[in-house]
């Protein structure tokens, strides 16, 4: 009669078997908390970015004026980081054919001194930003997701002085701005994810009251206040490579579209005195 028992060579078997479980079972475990990870992220971008597009879109419903596409501006110094083009590679932006939206607010009183504050939203290259900010300024290396994008927002307060119209804007709408810096407004943006287009521009009938009327192929120069922007629209979409693979944050770009309500009603209101 054999005796009961294991043997050597059983337990062995019944190790290996024990240890491939415990593999599968490490794995899936993995793969659950990659996986509630990835979710997580992504609806944190998702926050992120509904929150930045309801910001812009703030910015635009108050805005006096909304430079129209075909401007050239030029923004900051031409060796700050937080204002370079990720087309061009310098600190020019075409309205309408680089993805960015610029505008000024009614004009206000600021230390006694009357102003109007520009407004730009731009995307930067992430591993751009990030080899050459410090400190807070840098977003946090991440080399897999280099190639994405930050949205920036660059503000800044220009003197209005004495060659102002009636409604307080500048005769003449700027077109370089000097100084000031972006700061960061969102990350991990899809490169060509912030797409922004101009379906209407300012115009006015014959009796001086405001319309909206197809924007002409080249902004007009001088720029003044009647060539404003009538319309924008503008979407976000997120993206992270995360396992060796894109995904995109949302499913579907996020949508927005504002029409400014502080734009001159009548002629009379942007006519110099």
């Amino acid at each position: 009669m054999r005796r009961a028992g294991i043997t050597l060579i059983e337990m062995l078997i019944a190790a290996v078997v024990g240890v491939a479980i415990l593999g599968l079972i490490a794995a899936g475990l993995r793969s659950g908390s990659d996986s509630l990870r990835f979710v997580q992220n992504a609806q944190l971008l998702t926050e992120d970015l509904r929150n930045a597009g309801n910001l812009v879109s703030d910015y635009l419903s108050t805005a006096a004026f909304i430079y129209p596409p075909g401007t050239t501006l030029s923004i900051g110094s031409a060796n700050g980081y937080t204002v370079r083009n990720p087309r061009n590679g310098t600190n020019t932006w075409q309205i309408g054919q680089d993805p960015a939206i610029a505008l000024l607010q009614p004009p206000r009183m600021e230390g006694g001194v009357e102003v109007v504050k520009f407004v730009m939203i731009y995307p930067l290259n992430r591993g751009w930003v990030v080899s050459r900010a410090t400190g807070a300024e840098n977003p946090g290396p991440d080399p897999a997701n280099n190639n994405k994008w930050l949205l920036y927002i660059y503000e800044r307060n220009l003197t209005v002085g004495g060659n102002r119209l009636p409604n307080g804007l500048p005769a003449t709408i700027p077109t370089t701005i000097p100084d000031s810096s972006g700061n960061l407004l969102a990350d991990y943006v899809q490169p060509g994810g912030f797409v922004v287009s101009y379906p209407d521009c300012l115009g006015f009938d014959e009796g001086g009251l405001a319309t909206l009327v197809p924007c002409p192929s080249t902004a007009p120069l001088p720029l003044r206040a009647e060539h404003s922007a009538g319309r924008v629209r503008f979407s976000l979409q997120g993206e992270i490579r995360q396992g060796g693979r894109d995904s995109r944050v949302p499913a579907n770009p996020l949508r927005f579209e504002v029409a400014p309500r502080n734009l001159p009603q009548r002629l009379t209101e942007i006519s110099p005195n």
